[in-house]
């Protein structure tokens, strides 16, 4: 699979499209679905679940007047034209304040107990190339690269990464000082906000906290990577069934792959995300 499209090339649609749904699917009339349908009902139930505790920042921050926002100087100005949900602001921040937190403190410890940060330099080859590849890294390149002909893509990548998590260090005791500002129930409501947010995505040991409700967490995680495979048996002719699925997807579920150990259970989950291949029936007549 991953010799045929990259883990990258097929993540970056799902990201894209994970991120707008979690984000309350804004513009939807205008929007346009990459991905199959029955991937949109499983970043559904994501949101439901592992994203429950994010905040669209759209649903913290309501802007009544957003020219005058644009040159908005004093609080007092702010509380006319702006709506704030203190509490919800504190959550969003401190959910970002934490997953940076993930990566500087946990993120090489996860992948010391997976064993990738030791595999002799040819697994490691092979493992960059199944991830990235070489298409994967020229697109990059090329779009990043387009920001500053001068920069290597590494440097734009690091400098885009320090920016990022500088604004979300500065994120949470920046707001604070301004809640002050607002009035005394902001700060309130803000660090309750902050107090939730920090365990709502990640626990303490860096475990995702909506996963132990989702029963069949590693075949969504792989019925989304397999996007592409599912997608051309969805659009086949003759019509693939879920017989066909079925008999691909045997092979992961043998060494344990994915949860799923049977084509009956298949069925019930494909009537639950909406895929929307033929159920298993009579052979079609041949003319």
């Amino acid at each position: 699979m991953l010799e045929q499209q990259t883990f990258m090339e097929r993540w970056d649609p799902v990201a894209k499209e994970l991120k707008w749904v979690i984000s309350g699917r804004l513009n939807e009339e205008q929007h346009q679905n990459i991905l199959p349908d029955y991937c949109y009902k499983i970043f559904d139930l994501y949101k439901r679940t592992t994203f429950k505790g994010f905040v669209p920042i759209s649903e913290a921050i309501i802007i009544k007047d957003k020219e005058r926002a644009a040159t908005c100087k004093t609080i007092s100005e702010a509380k006319e034209i702006m709506t704030i949900d203190w509490e919800k602001l504190g959550q969003v921040f401190s959910i970002g304040e934490r997953g940076m937190m993930f990566f500087e403190n946990e993120a090489e410890q996860k992948l010391k107990q997976e064993g990738l940060l030791e595999l002799p330099a040819e697994k490691d080859d092979e493992v960059y190339k199944l991830i990235f590849g070489d298409r994967w890294l020229e697109k990059q390149r090329a779009e990043i690269g387009a920001q500053d002909p001068a920069k290597s893509l590494e440097e734009i990548i690091e400098r885009q990464f320090f920016a990022i998590e500088q604004s979300t260090t500065k994120a949470v005791p920046e707001w604070h000082q301004r809640a002050l500002e607002w009035d005394p129930e902001a700060v309130t409501k803000f660090h309750e906000g902050v107090a939730k947010g920090s365990k709502a995505f990640l626990d303490k040991d860096g475990e995702l906290t909506g996963e132990g409700k989702m029963k069949l967490k590693d075949t969504y995680e792989f019925l989304l990577i397999a996007w592409p495979e599912i997608d051309e048996m969805l659009k086949a002719n003759p019509p693939k069934t879920r017989n066909h699925l079925w008999d691909w997807l045997k092979t992961f579920s043998y060494v344990r792959w994915i949860e799923i150990q049977d084509l009956e259970q298949l069925n019930r989950l494909c009537n639950e995300i909406k895929l929307k291949l033929k159920k298993p029936g009579a052979p079609r007549k041949t003319q």
